[in-house]
């Protein structure tokens, strides 16, 4: 009798966890921005590009609460302190799901959601940086800004060295 009642108590949990995942999920995408450019536009436009720095949040398909959260932080960022480096097209913002882009997944060693931020001169890759921190200071915004907006910097002040070259 005690092992049936300890069955139905794990089967119950068990079905829980799983009702929780399946609506984690649900939420996700129903708050992910619009699907990401595939890697033959991206590298396209990179062909055709001159000297920028590209941050990408690149994605799962299905997307937590927090991965959503790692796009939307960057892109407040981006709008609050870089609007002028977006505006003269010396930075961009892209989102890519990095499951179905194979190719960005295993250039940048992706396997999670992450931002990767990469500097381009003469619309050739110099080098890229991939932001893994952002998970641990998701949780404080200042924190993240902080991370974030010194990767971005490097990469900016990076570009106008080897341009001064």
């Amino acid at each position: 009798m005690i092992h049936t009642e300890q069955l139905k108590s794990g089967v119950s949990r068990l079905l829980l966890g799983f009702v929780l995942v399946t609506l984690g999920f649900a939420a996700g995408r129903r708050t992910a921005p619009p699907p990401s450019q595939g890697a033959a536009a991206v590298a396209v436009h990179e062909r055709e590009a001159a000297d920028k720095v590209i941050v990408y949040a690149a994605h799962m398909t299905f997307r937590c609460p927090e991965c959503t959260r790692i796009e939307w932080l960057a892109r407040e960022l981006l709008e609050k302190e870089f609007g002028a480096e977006q505006a003269a097209g010396r930075l961009e913002f892209r989102t890519i799901d990095y499951m179905r882009d194979l190719a960005f997944a295993r250039k940048y060693n992706v396997s999670s959601s992450t931002l990767v931020v990469v500097r381009l001169v003469g619309g050739e890759e110099r080098e890229f940086q991939r932001l893994d921190e952002v998970w641990t200071k998701i949780r404080d915004r200042e924190e993240y800004f902080d991370y974030v907006r010194g990767a971005i910097r490097q990469s900016l002040e990076g570009m106008g060295k080897e341009r001064a070259r």
